[in-house]
């Protein structure tokens, strides 16, 4: 095989790799990332076309045609660009680049009781819809970690996931819909069926990297944990990928997550998954590294498959 032929194979992994070293480093605020356009923008159709005072046929009907109408409009948009930039690879990079989104924690540098509880919460609140200001810091403690897992999961795995299976277009539509389903949230009353496409559809698509990350965390428990518990865990969740993913993590990291959620003052139980260790200030630190060190194993598999590709 030939020089130009072996570029070619590893072209998406130089892409990938580089798109992810540059959105690791800390060059754009989270409130200026690009996707925040999208976000108000989806927000704005929402609060257009999603009327309460319809039935909730009619609104559920409005989301799916919300959510084709915007898919079509993203993708259309996007075409538009990459007839603007000619280069290919040029295209891929930016895209990519714009899609990934790492979520992190930075805590204090010593536990400060109630500060540091209000420093977690006003990091996390802005992209979860629990209410956090009741919850002792032992529970701000395990919502932080799920909110890190569940995030980084769905904006960071999943958009490499179908960007290396498929291609970038897939990764465009998929993280278009996972926006989409963020800011239509169907676990709010106002959404319930106005989100209910867009969420379903979330599902569907982030469960294969979902099923593959948590396989990955359980590789780096000291122990392993039986995967018969994993599985009876993640079947009493709301959605069985999701379950399985946060029961893996929370048994690598040997703490308890999961229990009763509430949501505009509304209660809604969910069950234990993991242990039964309260989860501590330092795991917080140590899910971050675990999540890193997944990623790394990712790159490393993902760039030894191109590279037997391209020696064949």
């Amino acid at each position: 095989m030939n020089l130009a032929m072996d570029w070619t194979s590893m072209q998406s992994v130089f892409i990938l790799l580089t798109a992810i070293l540059i959105a690791r480093l800390p060059l754009c605020p989270p409130r200026f990332h690009p996707t925040q356009l999208l976000n108000l923008f989806f927000s704005a159709i929402a609060d257009k076309v999603n009327n309460a005072q319809r039935s909730q046929q009619q609104q559920y009907i409005a989301g799916n045609l919300a959510l084709i109408t915007m898919l079509g409009f993203i993708l259309m948009i996007t075409a538009v660009i990459q007839f603007i930039v000619i280069e290919p690879i040029l295209f891929e990079f930016v895209l990519l680049l714009c899609l990934l989104q790492w979520e992190k924690i930075n805590l204090p540098k010593v536990n400060l009781g109630n500060l540091e509880k209000k420093t977690i919460i006003s990091q996390i609140q802005p992209r979860t819809l629990r209410d956090l200001d009741q919850l002792s810091l032992l529970g701000v403690h395990k919502a932080s970690i799920e909110n890190l897992c569940l995030r980084n999961s769905y904006q960071w795995f999943t958009v490499i996931f179908w960007y290396i299976s498929v291609g970038i277009w897939a990764a465009i539509i998929y993280r278009a819909i996972q926006l989409m389903a963020h800011n239509w949230n169907s676990k709010l009353p106002v959404n319930h069926q106005f989100g209910r496409p867009a969420a379903a559809l979330l599902q569907l698509l982030a469960s294969p990297a979902h099923l593959i990350l948590a396989c990955t965390l359980r590789s780096l428990q000291r122990a392993t944990s039986p995967l018969s518990n994993l599985n009876q865990q993640a079947k009493q969740w709301h959605h069985f990928s999701t379950g399985f993913l946060l029961s893996s993590f929370a048994y690598s990291l040997a703490i308890q997550l999961g229990g009763p959620r509430k949501y505009q003052g509304s209660m809604r139980r969910f069950s234990q998954l993991g242990h039964t260790q309260p989860a501590q200030r330092d795991d917080i630190k140590r899910a971050q590294q675990k999540l890193t060190l997944a990623l790394i194993i990712w790159l490393c598999f993902i760039s030894a498959i191109y590279l037997l590709i391209s020696i064949k």
